[in-house]
Order: C-alpha cells, then structure tokens, then sequence
C-alpha cells in the first residue's frame, strides 16, 4: 500500500497539481500499472476539463493541467493511505476524520462536507465513500457557488429586476435583448445562472448553463 503525503493546495504524493496531463498519464501508468491489467478508462470531457477513471482514483483536468484527485475508498483493494501532518487521514471514518480538522471546519453540502483552506471534499453517503483534494480554491469556489445557488433558487416569479440585483449584489452581464442578467462565476468550473424579466421587469425564468451545453432550469 502507498503512503501519500498531503501538502495543502499543492500536492498529494506524486499528484501535483497544475502537472501537464501528459506527464499525469506517465504517473498514473507507474501508480497503477502493477494493480491493474486495464490501466484507465477516458470519459467524455465536461466543465471544460477530463477525467481519467480507475477504480480507485479519479484525475480532473482543466486546460490540461491536473486540478483534483478523487480517491474512492476501494475497501477490498485499497490503494493508499492519505497522511497529513504525520497522522493518517484517509481512509477514516465520518466520525475520526471529522474529529481530526474539527467539524466546524467544514460546510456541508449535499451530504458532502467541504474545507476550504486545505481545499478537500469528502463524503460517505456515497457508496464506497471518496475524498476529493484540490488545487488552491478548488472547494472555496464549490461552497461559494453553492451559497449563491440557493439565494437564486428562493427567488420567486415576479421579483422586480432591482430587488433581484440586490439581493444577488454581484456583477452582472445583461443581454442584447436588455431581459435576462447573466452572473458568470467560477474560474475551475465556469456555469453563468441567468435570470429574466418580462417587459416589466419582474422575473419569470432563471437556470444554469454549462460549458458542454447542459441547463438546468431553477424557476420556470
């Protein structure tokens, strides 16, 4: 089993981010080429960056360069043990690793708990569990992204235009038609949530659009 040291926002063993993605695929066929017959499987590119997949471990890219490792809690073939600070920190369970970095220290979201200064993920409720440990701002980005859906998604048909505003008190994009307001956010993952008004100015739509063409429809 490989011990892996984990260097906040930097690094976690050999996964260094911000490595080019061709020298990523070399240390992946060194990490996993005597574990596995069938190195990695390449799954379609989305939020502009690649996912290369293995049973264990899950690299994201962005403009070819590594932003995330995902580490999936295989507990019949584990592939590494995660150490921070000379304590071992993954795998553990919900209780330990929480107790470690202090529950307080995380936000949780959709039953996954984010730390933004060390910039890691990690859930359970998904079967096996996974952590997820990023480049610097990788999980802020997420629980801010997170925070700003919510406040769209309790707005209402037929806010005024000017209360939308200051309530989201974000910069914004505005049409050529002049009705919707576009909130572009993210530098990792770059999703614009759009709200538009009618020719009164209240809203009646807002949703989420996403580099691959995905949308999703908050208020309809």
């Amino acid at each position: 089993m490989h011990k892996l040291i984990f260097t906040p926002n930097v690094s976690v063993g050999p996964f260094v981010f911000g490595t080019e993605q061709q020298e990523m695929w070399e240390i992946m066929k060194k990490e996993f080429g005597a574990l596995r017959d069938s190195l990695v499987e390449r799954r379609k590119p989305s939020y502009e960056s690649e996912y290369y997949e293995n049973p264990d471990v899950h690299l994201e890219y962005k403009d070819g360069k590594l932003i995330s490792v995902n580490f999936i809690d295989d507990i019949r073939e584990r592939y590494c043990e995660i150490y921070f600070n000379d304590e071992k920190i993954w795998p553990r369970t919900e209780r330990k690793f929480l107790s470690m970095f202090g529950r307080d220290s995380f936000t949780e979201i959709y039953g996954s708990y984010y730390h933004t200064e060390l910039s890691l993920a990690v859930g359970w409720d998904d079967n096996p569990p996974s952590l997820l440990i990023g480049q610097e701002g990788y999980c802020a980005e997420a629980v801010e992204h997170f925070r700003f859906f919510q406040i769209v998604l309790k707005m209402k048909k037929g806010m005024p235009r000017n209360e939308c505003r200051m309530v989201i008190n974000r910069a914004y994009q505005v049409s050529e038609d002049g009705r919707t307001d576009d909130y572009p956010y993210g530098i990792i993952k770059r999703e614009v949530t759009s709200l538009t008004f009618d020719s009164d100015d209240r809203l009646i739509k807002s949703w989420q659009s996403f580099p691959d063409g995905h949308v999703i429809n908050i208020l309809e």
